[in-house]
C-alpha cells in the first residue's frame, strides 16, 4: 500500500493548525460537508462534571474538559502515523496556549523489572507521543502508572493544576496494509533509515528486556486475548518458534547472501519472499505488530475493568473512580486519509470537550482538510507512492502462514475499532 511522508508543520488556524502527516496516497481523501455528524457529538465522561465551589478551577456546575486537567498520550507504532502523532500533538498544543509538549522525539521505552511496563511520564497540561510501549504488566499495574503524578503548577501562578484523568489516542493499522508499508518503506532507494544496511544486524534475532524474551513478554496476552474478543490465541508459543524459524530460513540462507544486510536481501529477494522476511522482523525482532495487538488488548482490559465496576458504588476512592480517569480512542490511520476533516474533528472533540466551541473546532477540522486534500491534489513532493505490487504482496502474506497471525490481529483492530466508532456516536 502506498505511504506518505508529511513533514511536520503548523500553518496558522485559531493559533497554527497542522501541517504533516504520514499518509497512504493510494486512498482519496473525501470532501466532508460543513455538517459532520462528530460535529453535534462532544464527547461526554462522567469525571467532566464539576461542582460550583471546590478549587479556583471549578467553575458553575456544568460539563467541562479542560484540557489542562488531562494527561494526554499519543501512541502509535512503526508505519501507523508516527509524523501524524506528531502533527496531532502540534494540533493541540497550537490551539491551547498553556498546554506543554514533550521536549524532543521520545525513545521508545522498555519495561522495567519491577513491572514490565514502560514507564511514561504523564503530567497534567502536557501532550506526549510514544511509539511502541511495551504494556506487559497487569492490567491494574498499567493503569496506576497512566495516572501516577501530583500534577504541575500553572506557568501563570503558583496554583497546582489537579491531574484529572488521562486521555490517550491509540493510532492503530490494519496489519497487513502495515506490514507492505513497512516493505515498501524499507526497500525503497535509497533507504530513509541506515540501520537497513548494517551487516552485523541479525533481524531474526530474540531480543531480550531483563533476561524475558520479547515472545515471553507478549505471549501472556496473546495467548489469552480475553474474553470480550471470544477468539483463540493470536499465537502461541510453538507459533512463534516457527515464525523465529522461518525468519532465518529467509534471512542469510541462500548462497551469496551469508553476510549481506537486511537492505541487501529486500532489493534482491522476490518480492513474494522479501515481504514475508520484513514482515516476519516486524513481528519477532522489531514486534511493532504483535506489540499493536498486545496494547489494544491491555487498554481493552482496562475499559472492561471499568464498565464492569461503573454499576457498583463502593463510595470514596474506589477502583471504580481510578479506572474512570483512563479515557481511550482508538483510530485508524486510514481515518485520517480517508476522512480527513471527521477524524480531525472526531480527536478534537475529544482532546478539548468544550474547551473550544464547535464551530471553532469545525473550523479548524474544516481548514485542515482543504490544507491536506491541496496537497494531495498537486502531488505534493513528501507524498511518496508504494509499488504496484501491493495486491500480490497481501497474497503472498494472505497464503503464508504469517497471514494466520496477520488475520488474527486484524479481527481485534477491527472490533475495537468498530466499538469505539459506537461508544462515539
Amino acid at each position: 500500500m502506498s505511504v506518505m511522508f508529511i513533514q511536520r508543520k503548523a500553518i496558522g488556524i485559531a493559533g497554527l493548525v497542522l501541517w504533516g502527516m504520514v499518509f497512504n496516497a493510494f486512498f482519496v481523501p473525501h470532501r466532508e460537508p460543513e455538517s459532520s455528524g462528530y460535529e453535534d457529538t462532544t464527547l461526554r465522561h462522567p469525571s467532566y462534571v464539576r461542582s460550583r465551589g471546590g478549587s479556583d478551577w471549578a467553575a458553575e456546575t456544568e460539563l467541562i474538559s479542560s484540557p489542562l486537567e488531562y494527561a494526554h498520550l499519543i501512541i502509535n507504532y512503526h508505519k501507523t502515523g508516527h509524523e501524524l502523532a506528531y502533527s496531532l500533538q502540534e494540533l493541540v498544543l497550537s490551539n491551547f496556549p498553556d498546554m506543554e509538549r514533550e521536549n524532543g522525539a521520545r525513545p521508545r521505552q522498555h519495561p522495567s523489572t519491577a513491572q514490565r511496563c514502560s514507564h511514561i511520564e504523564l503530567p497534567p497540561g502536557k501532550v506526549v507521543v510514544q511509539e511502541a510501549p511495551h504494556f506487559f504488566c497487569d492490567t491494574n499495574n498499567l493503569a496506576e502508572m497512566l495516572l501516577e503524578n501530583k500534577g504541575r503548577f500553572h506557568r501563570e501562578g503558583e496554583q497546582r493544576i489537579p491531574k484529572r484523568g488521562v486521555k490517550i489516542l491509540h493510532l492503530v493499522r490494519d496489519p497487513f496494509s502495515m506490514a507492505i508499508s513497512n516493505y515498501n518503506y524499507h526497500s525503497q532507494d535509497p533507504t530513509p533509515e541506515g540501520w537497513v544496511k548494517d551487516k552485523t544486524r541479525n533481524i531474526c534475532g530474540k531480543k531480550e528486556f531483563f533476561g524475558d524474551t520479547l515472545a515471553e513478554l507478549l505471549l501472556p496476552t496473546l495467548v489469552s486475548p480475553g474474553v470480550d474478543f471470544n477468539k483463540p490465541p493470536i499465537v502461541t508459543k510453538e507459533e512463534f518458534d516457527m515464525l523465529y524459524d522461518k525468519c532465518n530460513h529467509l534471512f542469510r540462507a541462500q548462497r551469496g547472501f551469508e553476510d549481506e544486510s537486511y537492505y541487501f536481501h529486500l532489493r534482491q529477494l522476490d518480492p513474494s519472499h522479501g515481504i514475508k522476511l520484513s514482515t516476519l522482523q516486524q513481528m519477532v525482532n522489531g514486534g511493532d505488530i504483535f506489540l499493536m495487538a498486545n496494547n489494544i488488548i491491555k487498554l481493552n482490559q482496562i475499559r472492561t475493568i471499568q464498565s464492569r465496576v461503573n454499576d457498583i458504588n463502593d463510595g470514596g476512592n474506589t477502583m471504580k473512580s481510578k479506572y474512570d480517569k483512563i479515557q481511550i480512542l482508538t483510530m485508524s490511520l486510514s481515518d485520517f486519509t480517508l476522512y480527513p476533516r471527521r477524524s480531525t474533528l472526531k480527536y478534537l472533540n475529544f482532546v478539548y470537550g468544550n474547551a473550544l466551541s464547535r464551530e471553532e473546532k469545525g473550523r479548524i477540522a474544516t481548514q485542515y482538510e482543504n490544507a491536506y486534500v491541496e496537497r494531495v491534489e498537486t502531488g505534493d513532493l513528501h507524498i511518496t507512492h508504494g509499488n504496484d505490487n501491493e495486491e500480490m504482496l497481501r497474497k503472498a502474506l494472505q497464503n503464508d502462514m504469517i497471514g494466520k497471525y496477520l488475520g488474527n490481529i486484524e479481527s481485534v483492530v477491527s472490533e475495537t475499532l468498530a466499538a469505539d466508532e459506537q461508544n462515539t456516536k
